[in-house]
């Protein structure tokens, strides 16, 4: 496994990769843009050639591109979907461009249409727009907190997209560990742990995992509500980590932290918490 940061984007490209390498990071993940906003900036090649060798030069690496929170392959609004397919497009291309291999996007909302028109739109969509992305390039599909009109809250629900999408299609899962705790999954103990992620790969597959976010939360389990804290204020206990860690995950996996204050002394703490958790896997 590879740790890192998601990256902030104050403080500029060079500074951050740099930073990171100094706290020992191995990867990284970034928002290509503003991630509040319906369109990425024009590419400066030059610029972007520059940001792909630093990123060799350090040794960081897989780059993982987190989409725009906009993004909702599942909205029955037309021109949201729109702007949600063409925002998709320009990322998978930005990827290529930085030699990113993965891009995370948060499973949608049907908006209160129902679960099943909801799914059946989310899949319909990723159909019709996988065969425009560049191949080189996987999605991955992030679980969410769950509640209300997500899509992507449990992980039956996560296999049953990738079950109709198909066994060859370049699509993946990132795991978020706050998100499982917000849905409902037991995080509270090693053996929790084991059965949550049995569930998960049961449900998708072991190796179609190709990421992880490792995060921790204050709110109660199953609340929906999605509080990042730092690894050692939240309420998922460092033997639920060790578990995780020790199943047999490719050495190239990115283990990704989006704790609160990222560009902070905090970033140390929160690596060199998660080193020690990944030291006590049993």
């Amino acid at each position: 496994m590879r740790f890192g940061l998601h990256m902030p984007l104050k403080g500029g490209f060079t500074h951050n990769v740099n930073r990171a390498a100094a706290l020992g990071c191995s990867c990284l993940q970034i928002f290509p843009g503003n991630p509040k906003a319906w369109q990425l900036a024009p590419p400066v090649m030059d610029e972007l050639e520059q940001r792909r060798r630093l990123l060799i030069e350090k040794n960081m690496a897989p780059l993982v591109i987190h989409s725009a929170y906009l993004v909702n392959m599942s909205s029955a609004n037309e021109t949201f979907l729109r702007n949600s397919c063409k925002l998709m497009q320009e990322t998978m291309g930005r990827a290529v461009l930085l030699g990113a291999p993965y891009v995370v996007m948060h499973v949608g909302s049907h908006g209160g249409r129902g679960f099943e028109a909801g799914m059946d739109l989310f899949v319909s969509t990723l159909k019709r727009e996988l065969g425009k992305w560049p191949p080189q390039v996987t999605l991955l599909l992030e679980n969410t907190a769950g509640g209300g009109t997500s899509l992507g809250g449990k992980f039956p629900f996560l296999g049953q997209i990738l079950k109709e999408l198909g066994a060859d299609v370049p699509v993946g899962i990132c795991l978020d560990t706050a998100h499982a705790w917000a849905a409902g999954y037991d995080l509270s103990s090693a053996e929790g742990a084991k059965a949550s992620m049995d569930e998960l790969f049961a449900a998708v597959g072991f190796e179609r995992v190709m990421a992880i976010h490792a995060n921790n939360i204050g709110s109660p389990r199953g609340a929906h509500r999605d509080r990042h804290v730092h690894l050692r204020e939240g309420l998922i206990p460092p033997e639920a980590y060790s578990s995780l860690f020790a199943h047999p995950w490719p050495e190239a996996l990115p283990v990704i932290l989006e704790t609160p204050e990222i560009g902070s002394h905090w970033d140390e703490i929160n690596l060199k918490d998660l080193r020690s958790y990944m030291e006590a896997r049993v």
